[in-house]
């Protein structure tokens, strides 16, 4: 018999950033800058490779400014597989542009041309 895993959502960024969302029932995990972020993902997943946990992170948002801060092919390796689905948010400062280029790349790799 195989056992469904409760699924949990978790957010990475600045402490002062992401303490709000524990409200919510979001896990929250401080990182400061890029190799914090990654890090903390890299925790993430070994934690929902762990076949003894009763449950795993099924969403991790991430601040999207520490995003630009990190190699780009690790964060490619960390985030590649069905789950967990990593999405990034705009911090306090705003948009930074990152989450729209991905999504423009991604597009273009699925689909074989510009679209977005």
């Amino acid at each position: 018999m195989s056992k469904n895993k409760l699924q949990k959502i978790a957010i990475i960024g600045p402490k002062d950033t992401v303490s709000g969302f524990r409200a919510l029932g979001v896990v929250t995990f401080d990182a400061r800058d890029g190799e914090g972020a990654l890090a903390q993902l890299r925790a993430i997943r070994a934690y929902n490779d762990d076949a003894s946990q009763t449950d795993a992170y099924a969403v991790v948002c991430i601040i999207e400014n520490l995003l630009t801060e990190v190699d780009q092919a690790e964060y490619r390796k960390l985030t590649s597989g069905a789950l967990p689905a990593v999405v990034s948010l705009p911090g306090p400062e705003g948009a930074t542009g990152f989450s729209i280029e991905r999504l423009r790349s991604l597009a273009e790799q699925a689909v074989g041309s510009s679209i977005i």
